[in-house]
């Protein structure tokens, strides 16, 4: 797996980063996982053709994780004309949300009128879908419920990337990043305690508990980012490359 940090900031921006969007490239397969509002111009400046990708997969349905969706299927229907299908995997009803998304920001423009096929794939709690060569397992976490968040293991053959999604701390977490070589965890405060997001003092706590191989903090809002110099696990950046 070949992991591209497109996007790494929070739902502000914070810092000058994009929203959440990471590109992962297979020998034979390319998916998102999350797109926010921001994901078509982050990948345009990172000089990445959209059409490459195979799926797109999405933690959850707030704006910046999956608000860039429009974006996308504009840009695929309008400037490239994409011919192949396109699949789209989230939380129950993806598909309506996507389609009532798409209308509210261009009405007249609908799925059913693209020039490629949208096909939309729902996971459910501590369940497990398969697309292409992935293995998809989707765990509840605490995050804002109407959201329906998820964390996310995604396996392709012997590799494993772990995705916390948004959440407050819940031991789900233990479950999602077992045994992967990547935990990519959200981490949106240093010390700060909010029931629906992480702070690095509570991931250091449990961080011997996480049973991963490598863990890499996300989703970094102003706090985290004004105490970088006192972090001891990586943090992402936007443009970060890397191979597990």
């Amino acid at each position: 797996m070949k992991i591209h940090f497109l996007g790494t900031g929070d739902a502000f921006c914070s810092g000058g980063r994009y929203q959440t969007c990471f590109l992962v490239e297979l020998p034979d397969y390319v998916f998102l996982i999350d797109c926010g509002a921001t994901s078509l111009m982050a990948m345009n400046n990172s000089g990445i053709d959209p059409g490459i990708i195979d799926s797109i997969i999405i933690s959850h349905f707030h704006g910046d994780h999956f608000g860039g969706l429009p974006f996308m299927l504009l840009d695929a229907n309008y400037k490239h004309k994409r011919k192949t299908p396109l699949n789209i995997i989230g939380p129950p009803g993806i598909g309506r949300r996507v389609g009532e998304l798409l209308d509210i920001m261009y009405p007249m423009v609908t799925l059913d009128k693209l020039s490629f096929k949208v096909n939309f794939v729902e996971y459910h709690h501590s369940g497990v879908v398969t697309q292409g060569p992935l293995r998809i397992e989707s765990y509840p976490v605490i995050h804002v419920p109407e959201a329906l968040p998820h964390g996310l293991r995604i396996s392709y053959q012997d590799k494993t990337l772990a995705f916390s999604g948004d959440t407050g701390w819940t031991d789900e977490l233990f479950k999602i990043s077992e045994s992967a070589d990547l935990f990519i965890c959200e981490c949106n405060f240093y010390d700060s305690h909010t029931p629906t997001h992480l702070n690095y003092q509570t991931i250091m706590d449990q961080r011997e508990n996480l049973h991963c191989q490598r863990i890499i903090l996300n989703h970094l809002g102003p706090e985290m980012l004004e105490n970088q110099d006192r972090v001891a696990l990586e943090c992402s950046y936007d443009g970060l490359i890397i191979n597990i």
